[in-house]
């Protein structure tokens, strides 16, 4: 008899591997999408007046703020007092470390 020639065992076999290959790849990306909850599309939030909650037009309209000189006013003085009563607290806190 004949001996089978052992190349022509290798030949079919690779190219069904490499095909193979290639459908893993090609699914790859969808799979690595949907195991990572990566969505393409909009995000949906719910709520009867959704988009008066989440995106309120007045939300960041400074010029229409009640009484503004006052609440610009204290919120100044609250971030200048804060700011400064910081490093009075440090040097306190450290003479009590200090003094044991």
């Amino acid at each position: 008899g004949r001996a089978p020639q052992q190349g022509s065992v290798a030949l079919p076999m690779s190219s069904a591997l490499l095909n193979l290959a290639r459908r893993a790849a090609a699914q790859a990306p969808s799979r690595v999408a949907a195991r990572r909850g990566v969505s393409t599309s909009a995000p949906k939030f719910g709520g009867a007046d959704e988009p008066a909650y989440i995106h309120a037009e007045k939300m960041y309209d400074v010029g229409a703020t009640k009484a503004r000189p006052l609440v610009f006013g204290v919120a100044t003085a609250a971030v200048v007092l804060i700011g400064g009563y910081i490093p009075v607290y440090a040097c306190q806190f450290q003479n009590r470390k200090a003094a044991g």
